[in-house]
């Protein structure tokens, strides 16, 4: 090949490249957030309780890892991607809620019009929900417990879960078409999960939708409808859900005031026989103390209007102290209050790898220091 030829393709090649690299984007992202946390009355398997001891994943948030990426298809368009999975930064192991993507599996355009992504993505009523929740759906002592685990039984994680249900404890929505768009300062985001069942254009399908104003004040308003599965012999999950939530959220100075309020009603797919109906109220005041130091002082209120003395009653004061942009240290005491009656469907505490929950009819001690780093 002619010398000035061979050049002229390298510059081109190398331009070509260029170019592409300025149109495509891909990001690996993460989070490895670890802990000690010590509960007290915990049940023991005598029967009888005790306090325990452990290092737990997830305090602040989860440990996770994904990829995610952009490309410019000009005129403004936008298509997208992001896949997601799930770890345990105490052992190690894969926590994927049903695969190795099990939190997101992704793809879609955006626009100055909006957002469409097709796949496994957040539930959009949670993401308004924990705009207005008083700790912010962290992993422990949070509003995310109430949202998470109110399904009795639960439609996924429990042993006879269906592999295909279209709702993984209402946090993330598989099988989805999403819409996003703003409008000025209002979002509004919708999802449809197809419930893919021979027969029937209702069962097993999840709708959610939320919507946030955000400003001084912070307004939020979700909903969320899973049918599940009817018969146990189609793999079905034994409950049907229907939630809703609306909150609020106010910004004065260094000082956060939040309320929210979530009703949760699971009936039986089958007949629509009431199981359960889980009312959550929380109360949060969180004050930046530093620029890089925030306190959180939060209350909530749960109870279950079809079980007796089912309820808890939780106090929790925190710290979070960002050492950088990516490193935060964290420390909570909480202490709850437990009825009677209480299950875990009303709960709040540490779910994770540890499940340490408040024990019924007793009070519950909780405390926890660990360290959050993003990359």
């Amino acid at each position: 090949m002619h010398p000035k030829l061979k050049k002229s393709l390298c510059a081109m090649f190398v331009l070509g490249a260029g170019a592409a690299h300025a149109q495509t984007a891909v990001n690996v992202y993460g989070i490895v957030d670890a802990g000690i946390v010590s509960v007290n009355n915990q049940r023991a398997a005598s029967g009888n309780t005790g306090s325990v001891t452990g290092l737990s994943s997830g305090g602040i948030s989860p440990s996770i890892f994904g990829f995610k990426g952009s490309e410019d298809l000009g005129g403004g368009l936008k298509a997208n991607f992001n896949l997601e999975g799930h770890f345990l930064s105490n052992s190690g192991a894969g926590s994927q809620w049903g695969g190795l993507f099990g939190r997101q599996a992704n793809v879609g355009f955006s626009s100055n019009l909006g957002t469409v992504a097709l796949g496994k993505q957040y539930s959009p009523a949670v993401l308004a929900y924990a705009s207005t929740d008083p700790r912010g759906l962290k992993e422990t002592f949070s509003g995310l417990l109430s949202w998470a685990l109110t399904q009795v039984p639960l439609n996924t994680g429990a042993a006879a879960a269906p592999a295909n249900s279209t709702s993984v404890i209402d946090v993330f929505v598989a099988n989805a078409i999403s819409v996003g768009t703003k409008v000025g300062d209002l979002n509004l985001n919708g999802s449809y999960s197809f419930g893919e069942v021979a027969g029937s254009s209702t069962e097993n399908r999840t709708i959610a939708l939320g919507a946030t104003y955000t400003g001084p004040l912070t307004l939020s308003a979700a909903y969320q409808a899973d049918n599940g599965r009817r018969t146990a012999t189609a793999g079905g999950s034994g409950v049907q859900t229907r939630k809703y939530s609306v909150g609020a959220g106010y910004t004065l100075g260094d000082a956060t005031l939040t309320a929210n309020y979530l009703d949760n009603e699971n009936t039986n797919p089958a007949n629509d026989a009431r199981l359960a109906r889980y009312q959550v109220t929380g109360l949060g005041l969180n004050y930046r103390t530093a620029p890089n130091n925030a306190a959180t002082l939060a209350f909530y209120y749960s109870k279950n209007k079809e079980g007796s003395n089912d309820n808890s009653r939780t106090l929790i004061l925190s710290d979070d102290y960002s050492l950088s942009k990516r490193t935060t240290l964290y420390a909570l005491v909480a202490g709850v209050k437990a009825g009677s009656g209480y299950t875990f469907g009303s709960p709040f505490g540490v779910a994770n790898d540890k499940v340490l929950l408040g024990a019924a009819d007793k009070s519950t001690t909780a405390f926890q220091v660990g360290v959050r780093h993003t990359f």
